[in-house]
């Protein structure tokens, strides 16, 4: 049997309507890779039973050759991260009171991917509260990075990135508030979309049973792939110019579009807040940056748009730290709580602080933090105006190896604190709520993924993926794992 695993997910679907493969050695071939590699890995936390999957193939198989009209995603295998309900599996969120929780009903993206033809497999680890750049917690255990097992996968996606690039599935969705997207994509070589904060709907994900609903700002969610074109794939299924959530605006993200051969307009950093990047992932980047440079369709200019990054880092914790409040419920001393276990768990004070002073935060405090947002996010929408894209570094090295949090790196021979090699490029720009993509461009001499983020106008999320599919050309893209050889 041809082995269809890390093919794009593209591919595999038009065999699939092509009948050139059957659903069933479709999913088969899927399972298999997970009962033998997933041992090592521990991406997957909770798999529907074989023979229920199987049965779902059967009756996609079935459709084909009724003639019936098929969806997007007909008979595609796929793992969702464990922040989303999916009936029937546990929806844990990172949180260990609910390790056991089993949902009663699919997150809203969960549903469309389902219409869509997707077979829903499985979940994905994720980080203790979503709440880290890797994703380990004691009831699931560490997720490890298939190009070398003693390193990390990043987080709070990792699960859902590692999955990728270990062939578990060939889409993944995931969230991403602080950068959860964004590291584990760079750390496994893959690639992840956070759309446009409000693009799409956050109905059934981070569901806690008897709670409020939490994470309406900076909690962004999005398709991960390991191409381009599979991210395009995805967002067809996850997005809707006919919103049906009020808090999600009626927007056709298609009607902002990039013609191939246009001219680009690139702004371009080389790090961010000073903080010095691993001389490997550098030279990768630079070496990327060089040769965007000499085509003969982009100008590029070293700028960024206008902000304080430690202004924006304490936004940023007042919101998230008003999130955790409203989770701790009628807890007392609910901001001395937060407080103390951002500063004990990832030893940053400064978050520590803002984690604290969110907790409890005063009606009009918050007021204040919502429109010094839209302040940032104004700023960001002119900048935007001026450049089609702003490339940055994701994180300040490549996949670490496994550690306990807040232990610091020792990056070129200096040490940086555990968050600052992460915070000043994910937590400043998750602010203006603007979408950002991240692509691999190459591997270091030890053989482990790097990547870039590539930010862009609020709701020019497709129109960036096709400047994506552009950029994506000057790189080998995705390399399988030698694991996998």
């Amino acid at each position: 049997m041809e082995q269809i695993i890390f093919k794009s997910a593209t591919e595999i679907v038009r065999q699939i309507k092509e009948q050139e493969i059957s659903c069933v050695e479709v999913a088969k071939q899927f399972l298999a890779q997970i009962k033998t590699h997933n041992t090592a890995i521990n991406a997957i936390t909770d798999l529907r039973a074989e023979d229920e999957i199987l049965k779902e193939a059967k009756v996609k198989d079935s459709a084909i050759k009724e003639g019936k009209t098929l969806g997007v995603l007909h008979g595609l295998p796929i793992t969702v991260k464990d922040t989303y309900q999916v009936k029937g599996l546990i929806s844990s969120n990172g949180n260990p009171q609910l390790k056991a929780n089993i949902a009663v009903s699919d997150a809203e993206l969960v549903k469309r991917l389902k219409v869509a033809g997707a077979i829903i497999i499985g979940k994905t680890n994720l980080a203790l509260y979503a709440l880290d750049w890797q994703s380990t917690n004691k009831w699931f255990g560490q997720t490890n990075n298939p190009y070398n097992l003693k390193h990390v996968v990043g987080g709070s996606s990792g699960g859902s990135a590692a999955a990728l690039a270990s062939g578990f599935s060939p889409l993944e969705l995931g969230t991403d508030a602080g950068g959860s997207i964004r590291v584990p994509a760079h750390f496994c070589g893959v690639c992840g979309l956070r759309t446009t904060e409000s693009a799409l709907p956050l109905r059934g994900n981070m569901v806690t049973p008897d709670s409020l609903r939490i994470g309406r700002y900076l909690t962004c969610n999005g398709p991960m792939a390991r191409n381009v074109d599979d991210l395009i794939l995805m967002m067809d299924v996850l997005s809707a110019a006919n919103q049906q959530f009020s808090e999600n605006p009626p927007v056709n993200l298609k009607q902002y579009e990039f013609i191939e051969g246009a001219s680009l307009k690139v702004a371009y950093s080389e790090t961010i807040d000073n903080v010095e990047l691993d001389t490997e992932y550098r030279k990768i980047y630079m070496d990327f940056i060089h040769k965007l440079k000499r085509t003969n369709n982009a100008e590029l200019t070293k700028t960024q748009p206008m902000y304080n990054s430690d202004q924006l880092i304490s936004l940023w914790g007042k919101v998230a730290g008003f999130d955790f409040g409203v989770a701790l419920k009628s807890i007392p001393f609910k901001g001395l709580i937060a407080s103390l276990f951002i500063k004990s768990k990832y030893k940053d004070k400064q978050w520590a602080k803002a984690m604290g002073a969110g907790a409890s935060i005063t009606p009009r405090k918050y007021a204040d933090a919502l429109e010094e947002k839209d302040n940032v996010s104004d700023s960001f929408t002119a900048f935007f105006n001026k450049y089609d894209v702003w490339i940055t570094p994701v994180s300040a090295d490549k996949a670490f190896k496994h550690q306990k949090p807040g232990i610091p790196f020792l990056i070129n021979g200096k040490k940086v604190p555990y968050t600052k090699a992460f915070i000043p490029f994910n937590f400043p720009t998750t602010i203006p709520g603007h979408p950002i993509l991240v692509i691999p461009i190459g591997q270091t001499k030890s053989g482990l993924p790097v990547g870039i983020q590539i930010h862009a106008q609020k709701w020019h999320d497709f129109k960036l993926l096709l400047l994506g599919k552009e950029l994506e050309k000057l790189t080998q893209g995705f390399v399988i794992p030698k694991m996998f050889n």
